[in-house]
């Protein structure tokens, strides 16, 4: 076969559903090509897909045989962390449901829960465990501050109801 080949989408005689254009000999994928073996036929020698060649080293290995001291077997912690527990080992809650709280009773403090919660995991995933702890604590207090603040605009409400109902009633007695 001479020149370059082009495919069609079609029967090329062999049953396939790919083959030649201009009905040649209809090798479908992995046929014949350019000027040589098909795709997935065996090339430069017997040598396997993936197999490693003769004469070169794996991946990871040291020329000669020489070996890395400052390697580290699977299973090890790395020497830059100490697995002595001098983290804490679960984060702290986000305490995302006192920022819901903030937003229903006082919202102008859910602000400042729903960022200190959404930080909590990032801070976390820093190392900062300190940053992340402050900030699970702070998106709780916005929350109960939220809480009381509701609670305090809740009793003033019922002192002026029952302030009002007192000084109406006081007039019309009079």
């Amino acid at each position: 076969m001479s020149g370059p080949v082009s495919w069609d989408k079609g029967d090329g005689g062999d049953g396939s559903a790919w083959g030649q254009a201009g009905g040649d000999t209809g090798q479908g994928y992995g046929g014949q090509g350019y000027g040589g073996e098909g795709y997935g036929d065996q090339q430069y020698g017997d040598q396997q897909y993936g197999a490693q060649q003769s004469g070169t080293q794996s991946y990871g290995a040291h020329p000669y045989g020489a070996q890395d001291y400052n390697a580290q077997s699977y299973g090890q912690a790395p020497a830059a962390y100490p697995s002595s527990g001098s983290y804490p080992q679960q984060i702290p809650p986000t305490n995302a449901g006192w920022a819901v709280v903030a937003t229903i009773f006082f919202w102008p403090l859910a602000f400042v829960a729903f960022t200190a919660s959404s930080n909590v995991t990032r801070l976390w995933m820093m190392g900062d465990y300190a940053g992340a702890q402050a900030a699970s604590e702070q998106a709780k207090r916005m929350g109960k501050i939220a809480l009381i603040i509701l609670a305090v605009l809740v009793v003033l409400y019922i002192v002026f109801i029952v302030l009002v109902i007192g000084v109406a009633a006081s007039r019309s007695t009079s």
